[in-house]
């Protein structure tokens, strides 16, 4: 499975016609292209370009013809008359969390964090993440959705996916002397390049979504 990530800053004065041109032009054309975008975001915390788009894949072939047609190109080069510093990333799923059904989760917030796996620690780390890290975190309210490795695109080589309901519960888990403990001790023996950014949904995605499902039941 993979996901195709497109990042960007919403040109300044164009919201509304940036949200009118993706709500009626953006999203169409990716469905048309076989790309299902099943969530956008914008960062709350954290660097990087504002507003992500995620589309979601089964095949890399699939994707990868996509991305390469003319189609894709010329909406790619409308949006750029409502955005700026756009850039796109492919990760496939990396298998060491079992991920039976990714779909998109209306009004959920993300705690996403990169990293590079530090070298040599590979069988180390996939064992901490999944006896200490991954339960541990749940038990703080941050729920590991998916582990996803970049395969093209620059920046951390990996991202580690966590969903919570608000940034309430976001903000009360990274307060959490035990979350604190163990992120100190992932960070310390696991990892390096970390950062992490704190995602809410922007509605926009999640409104198309819900209307072409109404629209299928009629």
């Amino acid at each position: 499975m993979f996901l195709f990530v497109q990042q960007w800053e919403i040109r300044k004065g164009k919201s509304s016609e940036y949200t009118d041109f993706v709500l009626r032009t953006h999203l169409p054309a990716m469905k048309e292209l076989g790309l299902n975008v099943i969530g956008g975001f914008h960062v709350i915390v954290g660097s990087g370009p504002r507003i992500s788009s995620v589309a979601l894949a089964a095949d890399f072939f699939d994707l990868q013809k996509a991305i390469w047609s003319e189609k894709f190109v010329a909406i790619t080069d409308q949006l750029g008359n409502y955005v700026q510093d756009y850039s796109n990333r492919v990760l496939r799923n990396t298998g060491r969390i079992a991920l039976s059904d990714y779909s998109i989760d209306t009004g959920t917030w993300r705690l996403n964090q990169y990293y590079k796996i530090s070298r040599g620690s590979e069988k180390e780390y996939a064992e901490f993440l999944l006896g200490e890290y991954v339960p541990k975190l749940a038990q703080v309210g941050l729920k590991v959705k998916a582990e996803w490795q970049v395969v093209l695109g620059s920046g951390p080589r990996i991202l580690l996916e966590t969903v919570a309901q608000n940034i309430t519960d976001i903000a009360h888990a990274i307060n959490d002397d035990n979350y604190k403990k163990l992120r100190r001790t992932f960070l310390i023996n696991f990892v390096e390049g970390y950062s992490s950014r704190i995602l809410a949904p922007t509605g926009r995605v999640e409104v198309a979504y819900i209307l072409g499902e109404m629209t299928k039941a009629l």
